[in-house]
C-alpha cells in the first residue's frame, strides 16, 4: 500500500510586480518514489501543477542542479536561507523560493519514506512497462 506525503508550504513568487500569496502544495507517493508534484495556490485558484524528480529538490538544498525546465539551488537571503525554484515551459516561466527549513522537513520525509537508491523496491518499472506496451 502507498504512502502519501502532503506538505503545503508557503512560498513567495520572486520578481514579481506585486505581492502575491503564493502556495505549494507538494505530494510524494510512495508508489511513484521518483517524482514528486507541485500544485501552485494563488488568488483562491490553483495556478499550475509541476512533477519533477524528487532528486531536482533533494540535491538543490545544498547545490544548484536541473537543466531546462526545472533549476533549483538555495541561497542565504538576509537571515533566512530560502531554496529557489525556476519553471520553464519554454514560453513562461516564473521563479519561486521556499524557506529552507521547509524543504528541508519534506526533503527528510521523502528520503524516511523511500531512502535514496531504495526507489526500485517501491516502483515495478517491468509491470509499468507492460501495461504501456499491451496498447
Amino acid at each position: 500500500m502507498a504512502t502519501t506525503e502532503h506538505r503545503v508550504l508557503p512560498l513567495r513568487l520572486e520578481a514579481a510586480p506585486v505581492s502575491l500569496p503564493l502556495q505549494g502544495a507538494f505530494v510524494y507517493r510512495t508508489d511513484r518514489p521518483y517524482e514528486l508534484a507541485v500544485d501552485f495556490r494563488g488568488a483562491g485558484m490553483h495556478l499550475a501543477r509541476w512533477v519533477f524528480s524528487r532528486e531536482l529538490l533533494i540535491d538543490g538544498q545544498t547545490t544548484g542542479t536541473g537543466e531546462g525546465d526545472i533549476q533549483v539551488w538555495p541561497r542565504r537571503e538576509g537571515t533566512e536561507p530560502r531554496v529557489f525554484l525556476a519553471f520553464s515551459n519554454g514560453v513562461q516561466g516564473c521563479v519561486v523560493s521556499a524557506r529552507a527549513k521547509d524543504v528541508r522537513e519534506l526533503c527528510r520525509r521523502m528520503t524516511e519514506l523511500v531512502p535514496r537508491g531504495q526507489e526500485r523496491r517501491h516502483y515495478d518499472l517491468d509491470a509499468e512497462l507492460s501495461t504501456l506496451l499491451a496498447h
